[in-house]
């Protein structure tokens, strides 16, 4: 064999350049990694399944508006029983009861009462309001109270006379991207509802302070049944 020969056979056998030896660029997924990421889908989906409850509904929306309208009631009794005139400021995101003073013509929070506490929504839920048929556009944050100005500038949306009369409104309580599932009303009659429905349906009343003459003799007989 001649030395050109050996030479030839030796290059063809020879091992490549590193450079040009393929080599893992990109690592794949270990099974550890891919069941950590199937874990944290489970705990996104099983949070979302919690906020919006079984069958589609919203408990969050639900579970504050219910508090709305439970407040709301305990403020028409308590106004009649004290001779107050209460009023409920909405934001976008939140509320506060508000007393009115009727020596400094104002109207001023109530923190000495929990019940009454300045309250904010769960994130990714709203308010949206409507007064004689008319949506009113809710600000983002509520006003300085301590200032005197904003207070005579930003009055309550929503009053609750003394006389246990409730101003007539509509509120809803949306979460991003979904129809409301849940309002609270006050009717011309002082007929305060809290009303649920379920996709185009109409809305129920679900609860109300001045049911039908019927509905009350039926509950208190039921009542006294249970007695």
């Amino acid at each position: 064999m001649t030395r050109c020969a050996a030479t030839q056979r030796t290059h063809r056998y020879a091992r490549p350049p590193a450079s040009v030896v393929p080599t893992r660029a990109v690592a794949g997924f270990t099974l550890m990694e891919i069941l950590v990421v199937i874990v944290i889908i489970g705990v996104m989906v099983a949070i979302a399944t919690l906020s919006m409850g079984l069958l589609g509904r919203d408990k969050q929306a639900e579970d504050e508006l219910r508090r709305v309208y439970a407040v709301l009631q305990q403020t028409q009794e308590e106004g009649e029983l004290q001779s107050l005139d209460t009023g409920m400021f909405l934001t976008a995101t939140g509320y506060e009861f508000l007393r009115y003073d009727g020596r400094r013509n104002l109207w001023v929070p109530m923190p000495e009462d929990k019940l009454y506490a300045k309250r904010e929504l769960p994130e990714g839920l709203r308010f949206r309001i409507w007064l004689d048929s008319r949506e009113i556009v809710l600000k983002p944050t509520a006003p300085d109270r301590e200032d005197p100005d904003n207070s005579k500038k930003f009055p309550p949306q929503i009053m609750v006379l003394s006389s246990g009369d409730i101003m007539p409104f509509e509120m809803r309580i949306e979460r991003d991207g979904a129809e409301a599932a849940w309002r609270v009303q006050a009717m011309p009659d002082n007929d305060l509802r809290l009303e649920q429905r379920v996709k185009t349906e109409p809305w129920g009343i679900v609860m109300q302070t001045r049911p039908p003459a019927d509905e009350e003799a039926e509950r208190r007989l039921a009542d006294a049944d249970k007695r």
